[in-house]
C-alpha cells in the first residue's frame, strides 16, 4: 500500500498538507473496499446471509403458491450478479466506479481549465497553491511600507498638505486573517470532497448488499447521491482554485514588485483580505449548491415488482361501463340552462301526478255511480299546475257508503 507524504512546516506545508490528504482519500477508498470484499472480514459474512435470506424469500414465495412471471425470475438474477460484482470484485469496481470518482475530477477541471486557461490545469494546482502561499507570506514580511521613511508613495495617494489616508483594518491583522482563509478554505474543500469520496467508495460492499431488497434500495440511493456529490464538488474545487489563482497569481506579482521597490502598498492588506474570503464563501456556496443538486433530482432506478401471481381480471358481469362523455360536460351549464332544466322537471312530475290521479278515479267511477251522495264534480281531474289545488273539502267514497246504509 502506498505510503502518504510526511506533512512539514515552512515553504512545503500546503503542497504536503494537501498531497497528503488526496493519498489518504485513495487509500481509504480502495485499501477498505479490499479489507471489507474480503472472504473473511465480517462484512463478508453479512453479505451472505443477506443473499441467503433473499433466495429464501424467494423459494418461500413460490412454496406458497406464487408462481414467479420469467421477467421476476431474471430481475432477481440479475440483482444477485449485480451485488456480487461490486461487493467481491475489485477490478470490476475500479473500472466503473472508483476511477470515474477519484480520477474523474482532474480531467473533466482539465478539460473546463485548459479551454479557459486556467492555472493547475496541467495537473500542477497543488504546486501552483503553494507558490501562491508562499508570496502571501513573503508580502506579509514585506509589509506594506507605512513604518518605511524611505519608502515612497505613489503619485495620488495622498494630497498635498493632508495627512496620509487611513485604513480601517491594521496591516497585520488583515494579512494574517487573509492567510488563514486561504489555507483553511483550500485545505478544508480538499478534505472534504476527498475524504468523503474515499470513505463512500470503502463502503460499497455494505451498500451493495443493501440493494437486494425494496426496503432498503433508498439507502444504496443515497448513497449513489453522495457519490455523485463528492464527483461533482471535486470539480468545482479544482475549477475555483484555478479563477483563484489566476487572479491571486498576477496581484500577487505587482505588490511584491511594488514592495521590492520600496513603493508603499497601503490598500495591499485589505484587498487580499477581501480576495481570499471572497472566494472562501464561493467555495461554500458551490459546495452547497451541489449538494442541494445531488440530493434533489431524483435517480433512474429501476423499480422491480414483487413475486407474486397476478390479480384476475374482472368477469363480464363485474365490469361496470365507463359513462359516455357528454359534450360540454367539463364546463358548467349557464343559469338559463339551469332554469329551464328545473321548470321541465316540474312539468314532468306534475304530469306525472295527473296520470296517476286519472288511474284512481277510473277504478273508483263505478263505486261513486253507485253512491247517492256522490256526484260527477267529486272526481272532476283539473287540468294541471295551479288547478290541482281543492276548492271544497273532500267526500271520500267510504263516507258516501257509509251514508247510503244509514
Amino acid at each position: 500500500m502506498a505510503t502518504c507524504p510526511a506533512l512539514s512546516t515552512g515553504d512545503a506545508f500546503l503542497s504536503a498538507l494537501l498531497s497528503h490528504i488526496d493519498c489518504q482519500g485513495r487509500t481509504i477508498g480502495a485499501a477498505g473496499y479490499q479489507l471489507l470484499a474480503d472472504p473473511g472480514s465480517p462484512l463478508a459474512l453479512v453479505l451472505t446471509a443477506l443473499l441467503t435470506i433473499f433466495v429464501a424469500l424467494f423459494g418461500l414465495r413460490m412454496m406458497l403458491g406464487e408462481t414467479p412471471t420469467l421477467r421476476d425470475g431474471v430481475m432477481a438474477v440479475v440483482k444477485i450478479g449485480v451485488v456480487l460484482t461490486f461487493a467481491t470484485s475489485w477490478p470490476a469496481y475500479r473500472t466503473v466506479v472508483y476511477d470515474v470518482v477519484v480520477d474523474g475530477p482532474a480531467q473533466l477541471g482539465a478539460a473546463v481549465g485548459g479551454s479557459a486557461r486556467l492555472p493547475g490545469a496541467r495537473d500542477d494546482l497543488i504546486g501552483r497553491l503553494q507558490a501562491a502561499d508562499v508570496t502571501i507570506n513573503r508580502l506579509i514580511n514585506l509589509g506594506t511600507g507605512r513604518s518605511d521613511v524611505t519608502a515612497l508613495t505613489p503619485p495620488g495617494d495622498t494630497l498635498p498638505g493632508q495627512p496620509p489616508r487611513r485604513t480601517p483594518i491594521p496591516d497585520d491583522p488583515a494579512f494574517g486573517t487573509a492567510r488563514v482563509l486561504f489555507l483553511s478554505s483550500t485545505v478544508a474543500a480538499f478534505a472534504v470532497v476527498r475524504l468523503t469520496a474515499g470513505l463512500l467508495l470503502a463502503l460499497a460492499p455494505l451498500f451493495a448488499g443493501l440493494l437486494l431488497f425494496g426496503v432498503s434500495r433508498g439507502v444504496v440511493v443515497g448513497w449513489a447521491r453522495a457519490l455523485v456529490f463528492a464527483l461533482l464538488a471535486s470539480t468545482a474545487v479544482t475549477i475555483l482554485l484555478g479563477v483563484e489563482l489566476a487572479l491571486l497569481e498576477p496581484w500577487l506579482a505587482e505588490v511584491t514588485g511594488l514592495r521590492q521597490a520600496r513603493t508603499v502598498t497601503a490598500s495591499a492588506p485589505v484587498e487580499l483580505l477581501i480576495l481570499c474570503l471572497g472566494f472562501a464563501l464561493a467555495m461554500a456556496g458551490s459546495l452547497a449548491v451541489i449538494l442541494r443538486l445531488a440530493f434533489t433530482v431524483d435517480l433512474p432506478m429501476v423499480h422491480w415488482r414483487g413475486i407474486a401471481a397476478p390479480a384476475p381480471l374482472p368477469t363480464p358481469s363485474e365490469r361496470v361501463p365507463a359513462p359516455s362523455p357528454q359534450p360540454g360536460a367539463d364546463r358548467p351549464a349557464p343559469r338559463a340552462h339551469a332554469v329551464a332544466d328545473a321548470l321541465f322537471a316540474s312539468q314532468r312530475r306534475e304530469q306525472m301526478s295527473h296520470a296517476q290521479t286519472s288511474s284512481r278515479a277510473s277504478a273508483a267511477a263505478p263505486l261513486a255511480r253507485a253512491g247517492a251522495a256522490a256526484t260527477a264534480d267529486d272526481f272532476t281531474i283539473p287540468a294541471s299546475g295551479q288547478t290541482l289545488r281543492r276548492t271544497r273539502p273532500r267526500a271520500s267514497l267510504g263516507a258516501a257508503l257509509r251514508d247510503r246504509r244509514s
